[in-house]
């Protein structure tokens, strides 16, 4: 069975969360509190952590930080972390403090459920929701193709 620990500081989040991620084969843990995570972890050794952005005066980058720190000296394993993130523009942070995953609000149970079920293969997913499109400059004089977004002269 996996373990999961859900920490929002608002319980309708948690709510909503538990109930797009809920399955027989999952326990879900929720906590308000990202200063409970620490202790939390090495109670219930979890396969995963979701994590809101804005937790109270611990955050999900503090709090997956803190997990990677636990790693590192080797008091804790491995635990992969999803982040819950405001907006795109912090995208770059949740990659930066190795989180496996994270989803840009409001969320959608699919989204979140592909998540999760992601990351606890192992995998990673990041949340392509709301990405700027690439910008391809075409040579001069050159003809871009017809529906292609984001291709100019």
């Amino acid at each position: 069975m996996k373990r999961i620990l859900v920490v929002a500081d608002v319980p309708e989040l948690r709510r909503d969360i538990v109930s797009a991620i809920s399955d027989p084969d999952r326990e879900i843990v929720e906590l308000p509190s990202g200063r409970m995570v620490r202790d939390s972890v090495f109670e219930e050794s979890p396969s995963l952590v979701i994590l809101d952005s804005q937790i109270g005066s611990m955050g999900a980058f503090a709090v997956t930080q803190d997990l990677h720190l636990d790693e590192f000296d080797g008091t804790q394993g491995h635990i992969p972390v999803l982040i819950l993130l405001d907006r795109r523009a912090d995208a770059w942070q949740a990659r930066n403090f190795g989180a496996e995953g994270f989803i840009i609000k409001p969320f959608d149970p699919i989204r979140i459920r592909k998540a999760v079920r992601e990351i606890l293969a192992g995998k990673t997913w990041f949340d392509p929701t709301y990405a700027p499109e690439p910008h391809v400059a075409l040579a001069p004089g050159a003809q871009p193709l017809p529906g292609l977004a984001g291709v100019t002269n």
